[in-house]
Order: structure tokens, then sequence, then C-alpha cells
């Protein structure tokens, strides 16, 4: 029995099998949804089961509204993470590795302490020539490295009007000088007449107020001539003056050497009102210099006066110029929080190479020790973890050694496979290498530098990348 549905979809069966779907018998379709990979559900015998509508998805579940089952999931978590608890544990319990050392022979030689410090290259001495009038510059008569002696004119500013200010300045004189020969003249002429009237008064001549009058006359000229004779003196000093301004119109080099630094140039003007500007910079003698080094606080105790310095620069590499400290200021200098000394190094320069105002460094040895054993300084600074094969490692901690400031250290000297503590006493370190001593310590035994073993809690070190 059949019945036919909407679109013309027959749906029902009969004895002989399924009816057509479509137009199409239902083994028909299967065979079709084989080739394009959709298994189609079996066929049910009730009609109302063949009314869902063919689906043609790649999931066959998506038909029945239902998602596959993975029940594999939950076990595969379960299993991962008792794994890791399984890694933590065994980590935790594992027996540490035995440390390896890192160390280097002891070596027996000589050791320098020295102090390095930079500086600035000056000569012994240099003189600023300036100027003490204003004016016009007419002539410069010298420029850079130009040699000089002492009292040679090198400029000259324009004379006109200090020899102007002479002219005026001496006729001021010679006008101050008539008129102290006028006072004197009138003095003269007072004291005659004093002395007439004093005559006249003792033989009851005149009247006394004539003698008064004459006395009165007197002592005006006697101060006009001290008026007079301060004028003249004022005068004569107007006079040198603009002489000397004169003479300062001409500029004289004050030492024999070579001019360094020229500041002006013909035609220029000069003020000096409120400050003498710097027209040359003359050094005295230039196969003479001497650097002014700036000595860390830290290695200032370590100088002296009369130590052998030797210096280099940058426009001669590889060549050592020889000098002395000659002086170690007690004036510090403060720059950026740092604390320095300055000290003077004399040194030969007779080829001219140094020249004012190069960078250079110095080193002075302090102190030489020949023959002695020598480490390296991280061997001084090394302590094993708690957990090493160190032969301390019972204590809980790093042992820990004198002060090397109070001339002790430790050293941790390698013995079958383990690092022995070994005291010794310092000596000096050229910032590589220490002088040591003591402890039975012998040429090539092996100090440890650092480990690559277990760490003080006892658990193997890790190397991270990041």
């Amino acid at each position: 029995m059949a019945d036919s549905g909407p679109a013309g979809i027959v749906h029902g069966s009969s004895s002989e099998g399924p009816l057509s779907i479509h137009g199409r018998s239902a083994k028909a379709r299967r065979a079709s949804s084989h080739l394009r990979g959709i298994v189609p559900p079996a066929p049910c015998r009730t009609a109302r089961f063949w009314s869902v509508p063919l689906v043609t998805q790649e999931d066959p579940f998506a038909a029945l509204g239902k998602k596959p089952r993975r029940w594999w999931i939950a076990p595969l978590i379960v299993l991962v993470l008792l794994g890791v608890v399984a890694g933590v544990v065994a980590r935790r319990h594992a027996k540490p590795a035995p440390a390896q050392y890192i160390s280097e022979r002891v070596t027996l030689g000589d050791i320098e302490e020295s102090v390095e410090a930079t500086g600035t290259i000056q000569p012994l001495l240099q003189v600023q020539v300036g100027a003490q009038v204003s004016g016009r510059l007419n002539r410069v008569l010298v420029d850079y490295n130009s040699r000089v002696h002492a009292g040679e004119l090198v400029a000259e500013i324009d004379p006109t009007p200090f020899r102007a200010a002479v002219d005026q300045a001496r006729a001021a004189l010679q006008s101050s000088r008539a008129s102290l020969a006028h006072a004197r003249a009138a003095e003269a002429l007072a004291r005659i007449q004093f002395n007439r009237n004093d005559v006249l008064i003792a033989r009851h001549l005149i009247a006394q107020a004539d003698l008064d009058q004459t006395q009165g006359a007197l002592a005006v000229a006697v101060a006009d001539i001290a008026v007079a004779e301060a004028e003249v003196s004022r005068n004569e000093a107007n006079l040198s003056t603009a002489n000397t301004n004169l003479a300062y119109s001409r500029i004289y080099a004050p030492i024999d050497g070579v001019v360094i630094q020229r500041s002006i140039d013909p035609g220029q003007t000069v003020a000096a009102s409120f400050q003498a500007p710097v027209l040359f910079i003359i050094a005295n003698d230039l196969s003479r210099m001497q650097i002014l080094a700036n000595i860390d606080e830290a290695d200032v105790g370590k100088l002296a006066e009369r130590l052998a310095a030797d210096a280099r620069v940058d426009a001669f590499p590889g060549e050592v110029f020889h000098g002395t400290v000659s002086q170690i200021r007690y004036g510090s200098v403060t720059s950026a929080g740092v604390v320095t000394y300055p000290a003077v190094v004399d040194l030969a320069n007779p080829d001219l190479k140094l020249r004012p105002g190069m960078t250079a460094t110095i080193t002075v040895v302090t102190q030489r020790h020949s023959g002695v054993l020598r480490v390296p300084n991280a061997a001084l600074r090394y302590r094993p973890g708690a957990g090493g094969n160190s032969v301390h490692a019972q204590s809980g901690r790093a042992p820990r050694g004198l002060s090397e400031t109070e001339g002790h250290g430790t050293l941790y000297v390698v013995h079958g496979g383990r690092a022995v503590r070994v005291p010794v006493t310092v000596g000096i370190s050229d910032g590589y290498l220490t002088e040591v001593s003591g402890g039975g310590l012998r040429v090539n035994d092996a100090v440890v530098l650092d480990d690559t073993g277990v760490t003080a809690s006892g658990r193997p070190q890790q190397h991270r990348l990041f």
C-alpha cells in the first residue's frame, strides 16, 4: 500500500521491497551515497521514519542531529598529568650530579701593580697674552706656531687716541706749572707787604688792621701755592697714565716660546673695559711637556712622587713616552659624583710629537715583585655551593675567607676530584693575576675559578637561555 506525499514523493513499502524515493529505489540511493562518501541510514519498515529528508552532508550523523563520541580524550589527559607529576617527583629525589670544575694552574713569574689614569697634555709654562687698552688692531705680526722672543712686538693697537691723550695731559701739566709760578709770585708779593707793615706797625705808623690784612693775604698766597703744586702733581700723573696707555697699545711677547693660539685678526676692535681679552697663548718650551692626570681616590694612596710613568696617545699607537710623577695635588675634583686628584707627570718631548691638548693614558708602576706565585683574580672570588663536591660542603653554607684588604684570601685547589679550601696570603695584583703565598700552594696546582655542578641548594644548575 502506498501513498503519495508532497512534491511527488512516494512513501510506503511493498512485499517486494522498499518503494522508490524521488523516483529511485533505496538500493540505488545507497549505492549513489557510497560513491559520494555518505552512508545513509538503514531503511525502516515504518513509513514515518522514511519521512526524514535526504541529507547530502559528509557527516553521516548530521542527519540525526548527533555528534560522534570522543571517549578517548579524558584518559589521555589523565595519563599526561600522571607523567608530569612523576617527572617532578623524580627530579626532586634525583641524586645531584658531581660538580665540574673550571680551573687554571698556579704559575711562577713576575707581577707588577700599576695605576692607570687619563689626562691632558700641557706645556710646562704657557702664558696668555692680552690687551689692557681698548682700540682697533692695526697690525698682528705673528701667527700660529710662530717662534717669538721676550720683548718682541707681536701686535699693535691704533695709537692715535692715546697720543692725543698724551698731548692733552702734557698741556694740562704745563698750565698747572704756570699756575704754580703765578701763585709763588703772589706769595712773594704778599710776604714783602707783610714784612713792610710789620716794620711800620712797630713805629706806630700804620694801624693794626693794615697789618692783619697783609698777614691774611700772605696766608692765602701760601695756600694757593699748595693748590698749584697739587694740580701739577695730578697733571703729571695724568701724563704718565697717557704715556702708559700709549705704550700698552704695543703688545710684546712676555717670554720666549711658540704661539699656540691666536684669537685676533687685524682690523678687529679690542674691548678691554671689564676684562682683558686673550689675544695669544705662548708656550715656553714644547720639548718639555706635562700631563695633568686625574687619579681615582681609590688609587691615589698608591702613588708617590718621583715614580716612573709611561704615557700613550692615540696619535702614535704603540709608542711609549717615559716620564716621572712630579706632583700629587691635595685639592680634589668632583665630577658626576666621582672624586679624583690631579697628578702632574713631566715627560720629555724632543721630537715635538706630543701637542698641547692631547689626551694621554698614563701607567704608573707602583710595585714590582719577581719570582712569585700567581693565580687569576677569579680564583680568589670563587666560593662553592653547599651541595657541591667541596670538602666543606657539610657545613651547610659556603665557607668564607678573610677579606683581601687584610692581606688574606681563600683558594680552592682540586685534589682527587674535590675542591679543597686553602687559606693564602694575598700580595699585589696587576688586574688579572694576584700574588699569593702560604697554604702549601705549589706551581701547577689547579685552582678553581668556577664550577658547573650544583647550586647551594643542592639542585643541579639550570643553564637557561633566557
